[in-house]
């Protein structure tokens, strides 16, 4: 897990380091399975838990 990591004297919580990192990877993954996604029962909520997985692979990696 990350401490805080200091940016110009700022000090910025991890939780946002991760945000980041997931949306970009989350950015990723949709444009892969876009066809996919859209060909579940509800899309919206596949899209959710992949970025879900997305986030919790992050947390317990890091």
């Amino acid at each position: 897990m990350l401490s805080e990591v200091s940016i110009a004297s700022l000090y910025v919580p991890p939780f946002l380091i991760y945000l980041g990192v997931a949306v970009l990877a989350y950015r990723l993954f949709e444009r892969a399975l876009r066809r996919g996604l859209d060909w579940t029962w509800h899309p919206a909520l596949a899209r959710f838990f992949v970025s879900l997985i997305v986030v919790s692979a992050l947390v317990v990696h890091c």
